[in-house]
């Protein structure tokens, strides 16, 4: 493969956010990648470099706007260079990858979409680290601005953006940046899998252009929020508390929690909804069957009341669980009916799926468990329905238990389907 690397600072050997790239170069190529730099120098020393075995490209980065009619003469020529070699680069290469949001990085992001090469932009800036170094830690919100405005004068021209952490990553989305984002380290205790996985990423690029669809731009989540609070909400509980007489039970459990997986028996066409409401305000993404989203009606408001697409396609399946991941990261709460299908009224509680525990587990969040139960109506209810009244009973939450991740997943799912069976059982006998 031909990676064509675009860094503004690649002999610095900068080791921003714990990645080095030319380390990462230098891995790239022992792994018999024909690696190409493509970085600021004078244009005509362009060439393969006897040191190495990479193939450098220079361009110039001189910009005079007061020079003499013979310097602009010559700042011509070396721009001329400049766009010659940055051609040379990309043109015939596998894959363009971007290191910096910069001047060099917009020039080689123009050439690899003229030249219809696949590219991926890495985000290895902190802007907290950015901020406490100028003085300015004790205002958080310079970090914010920081993200937004590279976002706006440079990644979102990309589809693909590559990060060293999941933490960096969730900062992306929780700021709107809407590319596919691809978490790979080049840690040394697992350099060969990082090193496997970005090859993969590489290959897939140039398949997989669409839009990400588990992105949601600042409008969209400005109006979902308006949408949910200011009319959802109130609808649903008057349907689900006045008309139906439904009961939310142990809410207090749910009292300072933060990020949380939680989980309940499916049993009721309506049970998310009630879901809902137990954790109102805050608002819950809720996985859900790919026809229940990509639907224009009930599609919309479906997505708009925080559903997502749970994937049909199994390669699809670690991108669905890292952006929920990146949701919990970022203090959001994640709801799942682990026994998968609905069951309407029907209160035996059945075997679990493990995604909603492999999750929580994975993102060192604890599990809040949950139970709808029936019972039948009472007082005026007994004239205007027939059948029994749902009760939504909330459990305290179930912090992560072993430090392995599968062995902290088979625990809890085996703990929480025990308690929720034998209180199950009792509600049934009573």
């Amino acid at each position: 493969m031909i990676i064509a690397l675009v860094s503004d600072i690649f002999h610095a050997n900068d080791n921003t956010s714990d990645f080095s790239i030319v380390n990462f170069a230098e891995e790239l190529s022992n792994r018999g990648h024909k690696i190409r730099i493509v970085t600021y120098g004078d244009p005509q020393g362009s060439g393969q470099a006897w040191d190495s075995s990479f193939e450098f490209f220079y361009v110039s980065e001189l910009k005079l706007p007061f020079a003499s009619w013979a310097s602009r003469r010559q700042h011509a020529l070396l721009a001329g260079l400049s766009r010659t070699n940055m051609n040379k680069a990309i043109s015939g290469a596998d894959v363009v990858h971007i290191c910096q949001p910069s001047m060099l990085g917009r020039a080689a992001q123009r050439a690899a979409k003229r030249l219809s090469v696949p590219v991926i932009a890495g985000f290895y800036l902190q802007p907290e680290n950015m901020i406490r170094s100028i003085g300015l830690g004790w205002f958080p919100p310079a970090a914010h601005l920081i993200y937004v405005l590279i976002r706006w004068f440079f990644y979102r021209r990309f589809l693909h953006i590559h990060c060293v952490s999941k933490s960096v990553a969730a900062q992306l989305r929780s700021h709107g940046y809407k590319a596919w984002l691809h978490v790979i380290s080049n840690e040394q205790n697992s350099l060969g899998g990082n090193m496997r996985r970005i090859e993969s990423v590489y290959s897939s690029l140039s398949n997989k252009q669409n839009k990400n669809e588990y992105a949601k731009g600042s409008m969209f989540k400005l109006f979902s929020r308006l949408f949910y609070t200011g009319f959802a909400i109130p609808l649903m509980q008057f349907w689900m508390r006045v008309v139906l007489g439904a009961k939310i039970r142990g809410k207090r459990n749910l009292k300072g929690l933060r990020s949380a997986v939680t989980v309940c028996n499916h049993v009721h066409f309506l049970d998310s909804v009630l879901v809902g409401l137990a954790l109102f305000p805050r608002k819950a993404t809720f996985p859900t069957f790919t026809k229940n989203v990509k639907s224009l009606w009930p599609g919309k408001i479906v997505r708009i009341l925080g559903g997502v697409s749970v994937p049909e396609n199994i390669s699809d399946v670690k991108i669905f669980f890292d952006e929920l991941e990146f949701l919990l990261k970022k203090n959001h709460i994640v709801h799942f009916f682990p026994e998968g299908v609905l069951r309407p009224y029907d209160t035996c509680l059945r075997s679990f799926k493990k995604g909603a525990f492999h999750l929580a587990a994975q993102a060192r969040v604890p599990i809040v468990p949950m139970l709808i139960t029936f019972e039948q109506p009472k007082g005026v209810y007994r004239i205007i329905r027939k059948k029994p009244v749902m009760i939504l009973h909330v459990g305290k939450p179930i912090e992560p238990v072993d430090a392995d991740s599968q062995t902290d997943a088979k625990l809890r799912m085996k703990v929480i389907h025990e308690r929720m069976n034998s209180f199950a059982k009792s509600n049934i006998a009573s």
